[in-house]
């Protein structure tokens, strides 16, 4: 499930852009004058999900009065990475078993789950499974190692709303309600199940914005062995009219490769 360097990379969470004081006012004499960080002239942030592989990236970049900074947050929901604390399930079938008044009922969920990336570390997904010859849909959420989901079975009214925790070798264990009839039971699903994946924040080490275009640059942190070192390369353009209308490039050099925007608020060039 490994994609090569060049075909991944970027992202970022909002900055917090500090303005404190080297000196606090109470050291100061008294009608001493205070001097307040200038704003930024020029904010380029962005929030997206990419497509071919399924990523999804967080920028913000600043840009005046002789500074160049920002920060990036990204995740790859199809790399795996151990260690990050952000899952995605894994491809192929999986088993499901489910434990109620001391008896166990096996399920399997199929493969071939649908995966939409809501943000940089929350992944909804969406499949069917069967149990015998019971078939069920299945659609949920995995935000960072937390699951929460909902089985609903074919032709009937019940339904079962799960909520579990992933283990780091891809297990998850949780506890599930049914409703028509109102049953409280627990779940468990095997190791590999869910990967870690790629995630990683890193800040902006040079970055220009002009008019609606933003370009920068990171290197890949610690927090990625596989990938660590590595510098990515970004440009971005603010469409003005919606995500759909915003372009986003990365690579290690030029030129750069165009992924799709699927999702998230896009690019704002201001």
């Amino acid at each position: 499930m490994k994609f090569s360097r060049k075909h991944m990379y970027a992202a970022a969470l909002p900055l917090t852009v500090g303005g404190l004081l080297a000196t606090s006012a109470a050291a100061l004499p008294v009608g001493a004058a205070v001097r307040h960080p200038l704003p930024p002239r020029h904010v380029a942030t962005g929030s997206m999900a990419l497509a071919g592989p399924l990523q999804y990236e967080q920028f913000r970049a600043l840009q005046g009065f002789g500074r160049h900074y920002g920060v990036v947050e990204y995740t790859n929901w199809e790399y795996a990475e151990p260690g990050t604390g952000v899952y995605a399930p894994q491809s192929g079938a999986h088993g499901l078993e489910f434990v109620y008044g001391g008896s166990t009922y096996e399920h399997t969920l199929n493969a071939g789950l649908k995966l939409r990336a809501l943000s940089k570390d929350r992944l909804a997904f969406s499949g069917t499974g069967f149990s015998g010859s019971q078939t069920w849909r299945i659609f949920g959420q995995v935000h960072r190692s937390w699951l929460r989901s909902t089985i609903a079975y074919d032709g009937q009214a019940y339904k079962v709303f799960l909520t579990g925790k992933v283990a780091a070798d891809g297990s998850v264990s949780g506890t599930a309600k049914a409703v028509n009839p109102a049953q409280d039971l627990t779940f468990t699903m095997p190791a590999g199940t869910f990967a870690s994946v790629l995630h990683y924040i890193a800040p902006i080490k040079a970055d220009q914005i002009r008019g609606r275009d933003v370009a920068f640059q990171f290197v890949i942190p610690k927090a990625a062995p596989d990938l660590a070192g590595i510098k990515v390369f970004v440009k971005a353009h603010d469409g003005g009219w919606g995500p759909r209308h915003d372009r986003y490039a990365e690579g290690t050099g030029i030129p750069l490769r165009p992924y799709p925007i699927i999702g998230g608020p896009g690019v704002t060039v201001r």
